[in-house]
């Protein structure tokens, strides 16, 4: 019912508590941002990187998300976005099915999966996990639910597997003790509130792979494209975009395009099967 009534309350916000545009034109462009968080927490963080945008470019960009990441992967693999945020594995999904292409990364960045426990817990290792419950944010989730139950089936260890909508709600429900541990994502777990992110200890790391994309419709004029790819690419250059950016959890972002998630093509990661 929390879970509900926040995702009610962050949509308010998105249709009425914040302007969601500030630019000159009167076609508004939809950017999609997964609910890796409370619906609430994404509009509070990412209206102002909306609002930015808009006024770099002149164009009225509106922040988008979805219920779950599920629903959000769902749409994106649809085309549903003008402009929008993913996973590695969901950009390349989306890019055969709908055509869409990368036009920024975060600069340095990778996409690390986590499963982290309670910092007081006894478990220390993955094996210790054998049929307890672990919190994930959605069967969809690549770094927090595919990369982790990969792993814990490579090394035959059986879980009970919680989705709980959002990574925030995976953190938050370890850190009460909800459940025994959790499946994360490196970039959101270090941009967590102090009070939450000492309450949890890391257990396993993934491999690093390509960062999030930031991703353009091949519906939307190159005009449009390039010149929201200009102003993205330049926020780390403004004390404005850099404080922007570290409230989303990024730093300096630099210019992408489809060849650098070709290695992710490669790798063919599958869902797992879980419990």
């Amino acid at each position: 019912m929390l879970r509900a009534t926040s995702w009610i309350c962050g949509i308010a916000l998105l249709l009425a508590g914040f302007p969601l545009w500030a630019g000159n034109s009167t076609k508004i462009y939809s950017f999609g941002i997964p609910p890796q968080q409370s619906a609430t927490i994404i509009a509070e963080r990412w209206t102002p990187v909306m609002q930015y945008l808009s006024q770099k470019t002149g164009f009225n960009i509106q922040l988008k998300t979805e219920k779950d990441i599920a629903t959000y992967t769902d749409k994106l693999a649809q085309g549903g976005y003008d402009f929008g945020l993913a996973s590695p594995r969901a950009y390349i999904i989306a890019q055969k099915v709908s055509g869409v292409a990368a036009i920024a990364k975060e600069q340095n960045g990778k996409t690390v999966g986590l499963i982290f426990v309670r910092k007081n817990s006894p478990i220390q290792s993955v094996e210790q996990l054998n049929n307890q419950t672990v919190a994930f944010p959605g069967p969809t989730a690549f770094a927090a639910n595919i990369l982790p139950l990969n792993y814990l089936n490579s090394k035959k260890v059986a879980v009970n597997v919680q989705y709980v909508v959002s990574l925030d709600s995976a953190y938050l429900s370890v850190a009460k003790g909800l459940f025994q541990a959790g499946g994360g994502e490196i970039r959101t777990f270090n941009g967590l509130a102090p009070d939450i992110k000492n309450e949890l200890r890391v257990i396993w790391e993934s491999s690093a792979f390509p960062p999030f994309a930031f991703f353009a419709h091949p519906g939307v004029s190159k005009d449009v494209i390039d010149t929201v790819q200009i102003a993205l690419v330049g926020m780390g250059d403004t004390i404005q975009g850099q404080v922007l950016l570290k409230t989303v959890n990024f730093t300096k972002l630099e210019k992408a395009d489809d060849h650098d998630y070709d290695a992710m093509r490669k790798l063919n990661i599958k869902s797992p099967a879980s419990k």
